[in-house]
């Protein structure tokens, strides 16, 4: 709220996004590069005609795994309005084995950030868990068998009469027979 008056928001109007010019943002108009080839040249030139590509080469260095630094490339491209995130998605396979090609021509020791040696949880695990979570026989309680209560099928109204039935809707045997 705005602190000369408590009554005005200071939000934006609801509706105005629908009023304003679309084009004021790269990725509100349509992408530059629109086929796979125009992509990956895009990112190779990027790569390798600009001193941004030496940084990302330092950035392998120093550890950070490839697919990190092929989501700031990619992130980077969408928010230019080079393509769109569908598109970069595609792309994402390539230019990270564009980065693998350019660190082994440097001779940089590099993670591809993907981790392959994933454990999966096996039926034995979850086996022995829910068996270690189950009371041993010596600890069960005993169980109490209860008397079933036999009831007489009907529906809700059954328990009641047709006398009581009549004067909670408000008839009267009398008022009836005039």
């Amino acid at each position: 709220m705005s602190t000369t008056s408590a009554t005005r928001p200071d939000g934006p109007i609801p509706g105005a996004n629908y009023t304003s010019d679309t084009r004021n943002w790269p990725w509100h108009r349509p992408p530059d590069i629109t086929t796979i080839d125009d992509a990956l040249e895009h990112v190779m030139e990027r790569l390798t005609d600009t001193p941004s590509g030496m940084r990302y080469m330092s950035l392998i260095e120093a550890g950070t795994p490839l697919t990190t630094i092929t989501d700031i490339i990619v992130t980077l491209a969408i928010g230019r309005g080079k393509f769109t995130p569908d598109f970069a998605i595609l792309v994402a396979g390539p230019v990270t084995r564009m980065l693998e090609i350019m660190a082994k021509s440097y001779k940089i020791e590099y993670t591809l950030g993907i981790d392959e040696d994933v454990e999966f949880t096996t039926p034995v695990v979850y086996k022995e868990a829910i068996r270690r979570s189950l009371p041993k026989e010596e600890e069960a309680p005993e169980v109490v068998e209860e008397a079933v209560i036999e009831e007489e099928q009907g529906g809700l109204m059954s328990a009641v009469s047709s006398e009581e039935q009549a004067s909670m809707l408000g008839y009267d045997e009398e008022l009836e027979d005039e």
